[in-house]
């Protein structure tokens, strides 16, 4: 398969940018504007195109939404933010040095700074449902290493249409499959199928459609709001003209507060009474911001300030935190595919196992108690490695130049101490003493167990006689019981004999 790639493309390619913009072509910055004069029935039409392949126009719309919708803008930069900003761990393929040293070449490549503004732009697939990064490669001392990653706008990407899965770059001489080892294509899955229906823009737009007519509809109130109702009243003779200088009087006053009428008009206030005011429009657009926040954080409590208490707060947080778990997941598998593989594949070859990129902080673990328990086993036999241990305390193991901290230990220090409890040497007196409370409780048990083995062998005598066999035995046993009064008595007596012999052991 290697070979395969090798002899596709010429790694001169790696090194130049391929995807750049196109003035006048089919790669430019140009946008339709979508959202303008936007409608049920032209979001419907542009959501239905871009289901068939034809994806331009709903991605300048993702874009557009973005920028203009506060609420949308705010809780999906939040998702992307939460998982760009996680810490990056690079897990070894082996424990062989070529491994080690495989680990740590990723690692050393991961420490650059733009990292996290590069996974941000990444992420830009969580909202349009899919996105393109560009890998533009460096080679210095005879290495690969990705000089930059470039985000690509991707509406300069469509797909091959017979499946609508294949991504291609658009060229002036059409759609060309994307060059191995050139592009990182990210995808965050929100539902199964296609990647271009799978963003969460697609189920966004309709929120952001009717949430601008609540909008648009309270701007419009507003306007009004306040000023009182005017009627102009005109004579029987009035004419067209008159009518006219009549209503622009009407809208005159309404504004500027000064008009001219004839005399035989008349201009009336009529004052009505609101009760609801602005309510109506106010709670209709928090329902839909709401709605896009359970949309892209699965909760409303951290963005809406919805009153629930610290329990429902914390539950809502968790659910936020869950989601970012799986985006950490999903972007892993996508740099370990993209990146990580093309860094090795470049610089050491084909491997049968590659080292893991993984996004995100595992569970904390209790270093305390594992410290404390490695020191109370560790002299019983317990061996452990030293490597394995730094790691589990973050801390590297130190150069030869450097001074160290710590005690060496030798095995001599690990000697198993005496074990106070098999080496105690009880006194005769506590002896005699034990062996009272044995032969006490001994002969309780004995006064128990009498008439428990009497019901047992009147029982067995009883079936016999019935001609019953074992099963019948097995059923009625269990009814065969023992005074459980008595039994508590005596366990909770011999239980005090204990304590005590075990305190005057003690002296």
């Amino acid at each position: 398969m290697f070979d395969k790639i090798k002899s596709y493309f010429n790694r001169s390619l790696l090194t130049q940018e391929e995807a750049s913009p196109v003035i006048a072509g089919v790669r430019d910055y140009y946008s339709s504007f979508p959202s303008n004069g936007l409608t049920p029935v032209k979001l419907a039409r542009i959501l239905r195109d871009a289901a068939e392949g034809d994806v331009l126009a709903y991605l300048e719309l993702a874009e557009e939404m973005e920028e203009k919708d506060t609420q949308y803008s705010t809780v999906l930069s939040t998702r992307k933010r939460t998982v760009a900003q996680l810490d990056i761990t690079v897990v070894p393929s082996g424990d062989g040095p070529e491994e080690q040293r495989q680990s740590d070449f990723v690692r050393d490549f991961l420490k650059r700074d733009t990292l996290e503004t590069e996974l941000f732009d990444m992420l830009d697939a969580i909202g349009k449902g899919f996105s393109v990064t560009e890998i533009v490669w460096e080679t210095s001392e005879n290495q690969w290493l990705p000089k930059k990653l470039n985000w690509i706008d991707p509406r300069w990407f469509g797909f091959v249409a017979n499946d609508l899965a294949t991504p291609c770059l658009r060229t002036p001489e059409g759609l060309k499959e994307l060059t191995p080892f050139k592009y990182i294509y990210t995808t965050i899955k929100a539902k199964s199928g296609l990647d271009i229906r799978g963003g969460l823009a697609r189920a966004a737009v309709w929120p952001y459609l009717f949430k601008n007519y609540s909008a648009k509809d309270w701007v419009s109130f507003l306007e009004v709001y306040g000023h009182p109702f005017r009627v102009g009243k005109y004579g029987k003779g009035a004419t067209d003209k008159d009518k006219r200088n009549l209503l622009q009087a009407v809208y005159t006053i309404g504004a500027d507060a000064a008009a001219i009428i004839p005399q035989d008009m008349v201009i009336e206030f009529l004052k009505t009474e609101t009760s609801a005011g602005s309510d109506a429009f106010q709670r209709h657009i928090e329902y839909y911001d709401q709605a896009i926040s359970k949309l892209v954080l699965g909760q409303t409590t951290t963005t809406d300030a919805i009153s629930g208490g610290h329990a429902v707060s914390k539950e809502h947080n968790e659910v936020r935190m869950d989601i970012a778990s799986s985006d950490a997941k999903q972007l892993s598998a996508v740099l370990n595919r993209d990146l990580v593989r093309p860094i090795i594949d470049l610089n050491f070859g084909r491997q049968r196992r590659y080292p893991q990129l993984i996004i995100g902080t595992p569970e904390k673990e209790d270093i305390s108690a594992l410290v404390q328990n490695i020191g109370v086993l560790a002299p019983y036999g317990l061996t452990l490695s030293k490597k394995q241990l730094r790691s589990k305390l973050g801390l590297d193991a130190p150069e030869d130049a450097d001074d160290v901290f710590g005690q060496v230990m030798t095995p001599a220090s690990f000697e198993r101490p005496p074990v106070a409890a098999f080496n105690k040497q009880s006194s005769p007196a506590a002896a005699d003493f034990v062996d009272e409370v044995a032969d006490e409780a001994l002969q309780d048990w004995e006064i128990l167990e009498e008439p428990l083995l009497n019901k047992v062998d009147g029982l067995i005598e009883k079936l016999i006689a019935e001609g019953k066999g074992l099963e019948e035995l097995k059923k009625q046993l269990p009814e065969v019981s023992a005074d459980p009064k008595r039994l508590a008595v005596s366990l909770a007596n011999n239980a005090v004999y204990a304590r005590a012999a075990g305190e005057k052991d003690d002296g």
